[in-house]
């Protein structure tokens, strides 16, 4: 899903106008930024937490940590089935070739 996606499922189920939506999502993500440059934590309990962490190589990098409800109700869903995959055989042909 992208930010598109994301803005129309959430305007789907709050049965709110997109645009509106689409503002929030935009000046949320913004916050975040900001937040996380000043070298502060955003903690959503039960979503994750965003900070800046320092690398050796990299410099200082944002990170996410995933909180633990997060973690659970990703962890319940069960993955998609595997495609079924054409290892069968397949069927000889009755027909022979002539040697040219």
């Amino acid at each position: 899903m992208n930010k598109s996606g994301l803005v129309a499922e959430v305007a789907k189920r709050t049965e709110a106008n997109r645009a509106d939506v689409a503002a929030i999502v935009d000046e949320t993500m913004a916050v975040i930024r900001d937040t996380v440059a000043r070298g502060e934590r955003v903690a959503l309990v039960g979503f994750g937490t965003f900070e800046k962490r320092r690398r050796n190589r990299d410099g200082d990098v944002p990170s996410f940590m995933p909180g633990q409800q997060f973690k659970q109700v990703v962890a319940a869903k069960r993955r998609r089935a595997p495609a079924k995959s054409r290892s069968t055989p397949a069927a000889k042909s009755t027909t022979t070739r002539k040697a040219r």
